[in-house]
């Protein structure tokens, strides 16, 4: 007997966990820049450069880029701004690693603080949460059909398993020149360019992704009589990415992050320096997969012949379900606590945090909440530019078609767009569409039939008939099996259907070797 036998990539995750990674600098201000006299804001961002593996070890890189406002002890200018980058590390060590395997990480900030030494330097401590997963691609071959089916007894089970087509990195770069609105001052200094991804999706062709999405840029400036100005824009982008054995049904999981920002202050048409130039470099790390349904051969053998299988254990995710939701949250803010009033929102930066999952009864329940980060100008000139923070709390039921036990969910929460409105009262509106893609996984363990041997009944083993008395639990397949005896043979002998069931005590005949 010859087994044909189907090929599934699965991811295995080898190793998968958190960490916190410090980051303790000084930062000396620039010889061309003034004395700092009072400290604004302090802004955080992180991203990760550079994933490998060596000798056994995950090392991850990555680098938090701090943007500092402060008033300068100078009566001539009013508010400045330094920009700079560190580096960090995490290593992962654990015995499960090997060198052919793929880390994918994500990173951010998740505390930001400091402390003015003197007027030329201070010191930043950023505290960095890294997530991370070390992933192992694996060929399983699972036997799906027999070279002789009609002669073999075959018992088949369906399993759902995630084939991983494409695990990737790649870049694409963004070049786009914004202009300051009319009615407002032309640029003279720039303070900060931030950058944040919005209404991103996607769609898959043979062999192709194609993304969709917007940059959304906000850009901080003073005029040249030092008055705090900013805008806004908006970078559409599409790009296709190859991606080979991609189909229409393919599931692509697409984490974006800014990884550079080039800029550059030049003059428009009438000599006036009101047009900012841009080059933004947009990191995508892809996990592409779908859903494989594979009538799987778990059992067999050849009747009137003695078969021996050879089995190998594997632990391998079904995906049972995959539930979703999307839902706009909104949240009025106040401004209260002594905080300056506002006199325009510069940005809003939104990080959702799941913080509670559950299943019941073939209901998934998500908890979590969206920090919300509001940077503004105020109406103050001891802090002409303010932020604050608003957690909007949310709660979900998502339906996961199961109520099995021991079914693990991973949930991942993205804010797809956030929109903010001033009223006349000096409260900000706030309105952030949030989505929920979540994965109800089943791990269990299979074991795959990797070779079939069959030989010859020994000479003293004669056919004739046996009287079997049904015992507690059997069935007809491992009494079938166990007298390597056709089922439907069993079947005829005893005027029975497929759809009887078998009572203990009761009597088969088998027409046995």
């Amino acid at each position: 007997m010859e087994l044909i036998k189907e090929n599934v990539k699965v991811n295995q995750v080898s190793c998968k966990g958190s960490a916190q990674v410090l980051v303790d600098e000084d930062i000396i201000v620039p010889d061309v820049k003034p004395d700092i006299l009072k400290i604004l804001q302090l802004d955080a961002v992180s991203c990760i450069t550079n994933k490998s593996v060596i000798k056994g070890k995950a090392v991850i890189n990555g680098r938090v880029d701090l943007k500092i406002l402060y008033i300068p002890d100078s009566e001539r200018e009013k508010i400045k701004s330094i920009i700079t980058s560190f580096d960090f590390t995490q290593n992962v060590d654990s015995q499960k690693i090997d060198d052919a395997m793929t880390v994918v990480a994500a990173s951010n900030v998740e505390r930001a603080e400091f402390s003015l030494i003197n007027s030329r330097k201070l010191r930043v401590k950023v505290a960095v949460g890294v997530d991370y997963e070390v992933v192992a691609e694996q060929n399983v071959e699972i036997a799906v059909e027999a070279s002789d089916s009609d002669n073999v007894e075959l018992l088949r089970e369906n399993v759902q398993l995630q084939n991983c087509i494409n695990l990737s990195e790649t870049e694409f770069t963004l070049k786009e020149s914004i202009e300051v609105p009319s009615g407002q001052s032309s640029i003279g200094e720039l303070l900060k360019v931030d950058a944040k991804i919005s209404d991103s999706e996607y769609k898959t062709v043979t062999d192709k992704i194609v993304v969709k999405g917007a940059v959304g840029m906000c850009v901080l400036y003073t005029d040249e009589e030092c008055k705090i100005q900013f805008m806004e824009s908006e970078i559409p982008f599409t790009e296709v990415f190859d991606c080979s054995d991609v189909g229409d049904d393919t599931i692509c999981d697409i984490d974006y992050s800014i990884a550079e920002i080039r800029y550059d202050v030049t003059e428009d048409s009438d000599g006036d320096r009101r047009v900012v130039d841009l080059e933004i470099t947009v990191a995508a790390q892809i996990k592409a997969t779908e859903n494989v349904s594979v009538d799987m051969i778990c059992d067999c053998y050849e009747p009137f012949m003695k078969t021996q299988l050879l089995k190998e254990e594997v632990e391998l995710e079904e995906i049972v379900s995959r539930p979703s939701a999307q839902n706009t949250l909104r949240e009025m803010v106040e401004i209260t606590g002594g905080a300056p009033g506002v006199s325009g929102v510069y940005d809003v930066i939104t990080r959702p945090y799941i913080t509670k999952t559950e299943l019941q009864r073939g209901k998934l329940l998500a908890e979590g909440k969206i920090e919300t980060y509001i940077l503004y100008l105020s109406d103050s000139a001891e802090s002409p530019v303010y932020s604050m923070k608003k957690e909007i709390p949310f709660s979900y039921v998502l339906d996961c078609d199961s109520a099995e036990e021991d079914l693990i969910p991973e949930i991942k929460a993205e804010v797809k767009h956030t929109s903010y409105n001033l009223n006349i009262a000096g409260e900000i509106e706030l309105r952030c569409i949030l989505v929920l893609n979540a994965n109800i996984i089943r791990k269990r363990k299979i074991e795959l039939i990797n070779d079939v041997v069959t030989t010859e009944t020994e000479n003293d083993e004669k056919r004739g008939i046996v009287i079997y008395f049904v015992q507690k639990d059997d069935n007809l397949w491992e009494v079938a099996k166990r007298y390597a005896v056709p089922r439907d043979e069993i079947l005829k002998f005893n005027n029975m259907s497929e759809s009887d069931k078998l009572e203990n005590g009761n009597r088969l005949f088998i027409p046995s070797m």
